[in-house]
């Protein structure tokens, strides 16, 4: 892969270029800004992060202009187009968010979000992920495969480019040596963040930024034709009665049979609702510890309209959703590394989780018998 050898080659690992520097400043709102001085460490973290991720989008588009290994770079942050469309069932394919991020929909959810997207000298489209933290890098792998596999066939491509850029060294990480061991993926390692973000200070913040020409390179998003459209609900519907018909055909081996029969476009599948016996069943022998308190099969059924079983994909991991009674929101219940059920979050219908929470809030089918003692069997007593 040319451009990526050409990255790997001409890549600033060593930065320190103050107008850039300040130039992805640009893409931050006001209170961004602010934060990357701010006194509470977590929010100056959470801003030093997502100005590193602009700040390596400057340097790409600086790079491009050097090569005709670069063709084009996916227009992000302050140079989207506005305003976003938002989100509601049935979306499928690119689609900018509010902030100006790479995102794909499924069903109006964001199933995958790209830091980067560029398109190299072949017409293939690769992607950019940013990183500034070695933690959470468990499931990273993962997440890399599954877009590789949603942007090749999305786009129709054999081949999709994978670029990992990270202040800090992740090269010894499990996960990560396995990315940098597969073809068309490049690893790159700059200065540390903290000592980057030394180019800019806090009267760099009342400077005025520079007005951008338009890039000779870019492209927008929402002008990404896909060669293979698809229907992210039918997916799901379609592996969602494939899993069921395991489950009630297989005794053992489940896993290994729904893995290498569905759809891998899926990150959930949702089995359906249970009835207050189904409850009763799944719940029978444990609790479940939503914050200080434990919550058993008759506390749900009183408290809660409606429960929800499903799994995540790749991991297959259970995941519960119980719907409180009088609220528009539901509960999300996962498995700790211990096995007990513990309280994760919610979903209601606030704008950036509205897609899935109607999705959620749909009618299901309602699960029997067999199906909830399979579930049970293979999601929650295995792990």
């Amino acid at each position: 892969m040319k451009a990526l050898d050409w990255l790997k080659d001409n890549f600033p690992q060593d930065f320190f270029d103050e107008k850039i520097a300040l130039r992805a400043l640009r893409h931050l709102r006001y209170d961004e800004k602010y934060a990357l001085f701010s006194d509470d460490y977590m929010l100056q973290r959470t801003s030093e992060g997502r100005w590193y991720e602009l700040l390596i989008y400057e340097i790409m588009l600086d790079l491009s202009l050097k090569t005709d290994l670069i063709h084009s770079i996916v227009k992000k942050g302050a140079d989207a187009p506005t305003p976003s469309v938002g989100v509601r069932p049935d979306q499928n394919g690119f689609y900018y968010s509010k902030k100006g991020d790479l995102t794909v929909r499924g069903n109006g959810q964001t199933i995958a979000e790209m830091d980067l997207l560029f398109v190299d000298n072949h017409g293939n489209m690769g992607f950019v992920e940013v990183i500034t933290s070695a933690m959470d890098l468990k499931t990273f792998h993962e997440e890399i495969r599954y877009k590789k596999r949603l942007l090749g066939s999305l786009l129709g491509q054999k081949t999709v480019p994978f670029v990992l850029v990270s202040s800090v060294d992740v090269s010894q990480d499990a996960g990560i040596l396995k990315i940098a061991q597969e073809p068309d993926c490049l690893v790159l390692i700059t200065s540390p963040v903290e000592e980057i973000r030394n180019l800019i200070y806090e009267g760099s913040l009342r400077r005025r930024p520079e007005k951008q020409a338009p890039h000779p390179k870019f492209i927008d998003l929402t002008n990404v034709r896909l060669r293979n459209p698809f229907d992210y609900k039918e997916i799901h519907d379609n592996n969602r009665d494939m899993v069921i018909r395991i489950l009630h055909s297989c005794k053992e081996g489940a896993i290994a049979t729904i893995s290498s029969t569905i759809n891998p476009l899926s990150k959930k599948i949702m089995l359906g609702t249970l009835k207050a016996s189904g409850v009763e069943m799944i719940l029978h022998d444990r609790g479940i510890r939503i914050k200080d308190a434990v919550l058993y099969a008759d506390d749900v059924n009183q408290r809660f309209s409606r429960v929800v079983i499903a799994f995540d994909i790749p991991a297959y991991t259970p995941v519960i959703y119980f719907k409180s009674k009088g609220k528009e929101e539901y509960l999300k219940v996962i498995q700790d590394t211990s096995g007990d059920l513990v309280f994760q979050g919610k979903r209601t219908p606030a704008p950036y989780m509205s897609g899935f929470y109607e999705w959620l809030n749909d009618d299901k089918p309602t699960i029997n018998s067999l199906v909830v003692e399979r579930y049970a069997s293979l999601f929650l007593n295995a792990n």
